[in-house]
C-alpha cells in the first residue's frame, strides 16, 4: 500500500534529491503527491515505485497461489494462461489477448457503482476507497497511475499462481479516477514471448 511516508523513502532510494522529494511529498496529500511524481518522474520510475507498494494477501493467499503453481508445472504458456483464466472468480475478468498480454478487470460492485478495496489513507480520515463514491470529499479523482500500486499486486499473485513473469503494460480504468464508473482494468505483459 503506497502511503506518503513511504514514498518518501522509496524516492530516496531512486536517488531523487531531497528538494525534489519535498517538493513531491510537502503536502502530505497522497492525490497530490501522485500528481507531483507524474509531473516529475518518468513513467517508467513511477510504475517502479508505485509497483514496489503492492499488496501481499497474507501468508495464507501467497501460499494457496503457490499451490496452484504447483498444478501448472511444466504446461505450455497457453495452458498456463488458460488456466489463469479458469480460475479466476466472480469478480474477476480476464481476457488473452490476440498478442497475448492480459486484460484483468475487477468488478466489486455496491448500490450499482464500481467499488475500490483501497485502504490507504489521503490525508488523516479520508480513504482512497472512498474516490470512488459519488459525492467524496472534495469531488475529487485519483491519477489513474496511483493504480500500479493494486496492478503490481494482481501481477504478483498471478505469478505465484502460474510461474509467470508478468509487466503491467497499462492502467485501463479504476473506480477512484472514474467515480465508480469504471470497474479496476489492467494490461499485462507476458515475459518471456
Amino acid at each position: 500500500m503506497a502511503r506518503v511516508d513511504d514514498i518518501k523513502i522509496k524516492l530516496a532510494q531512486y536517488s531523487v534529491n531531497d528538494e525534489r522529494i519535498m517538493e513531491i511529498t510537502g503536502s502530505n496529500n497522497l492525490i497530490n503527491v501522485i500528481d507531483k511524481m507524474e509531473e516529475c518522474l518518468t513513467l517508467d520510475i513511477m510504475q517502479q515505485i508505485m509497483d514496489s507498494f503492492a499488496c501481499g494477501g497474507g501468508d495464507d493467499f501467497e501460499k494457496a497461489c503457490e499451490e496452484l503453481d504447483k498444478h501448472v508445472g511444466g504446461k505450455t504458456l497457453n495452458e498456463k494462461l488458460n488456466h489463469l483464466v479458469s480460475i479466476s472468480d466472480n469478480y474477476e475478468n480476464i481476457t488473452i489477448n490476440a498478442d497475448k498480454s492480459l486484460t484483468v478487470t475487477w468488478s466489486f460492485v455496491d448500490n450499482g457503482k464500481y467499488i475500490c478495496q483501497c485502504p490507504v489513507a489521503i490525508q488523516s480520515d479520508i480513504k482512497v476507497s472512498e474516490l470512488a463514491l459519488e459525492n467524496n470529499i472534495g469531488n475529487v479523482v485519483m491519477p489513474l497511475s496511483y493504480c500500479f500500486c493494486c496492478a503490481g499486486s494482481c501481477r504478483r499473485h498471478f505469478q505465484l499462481q502460474n510461474g509467470i513473469k508478468l509487466r503491467t503494460k497499462k492502467i485501463i480504468s479504476s473506480p477512484i479516477n472514474s467515480k465508480g464508473e469504471k470497474p479496476c482494468s489492467f494490461i499485462f505483459e507476458v515475459e518471456g514471448i
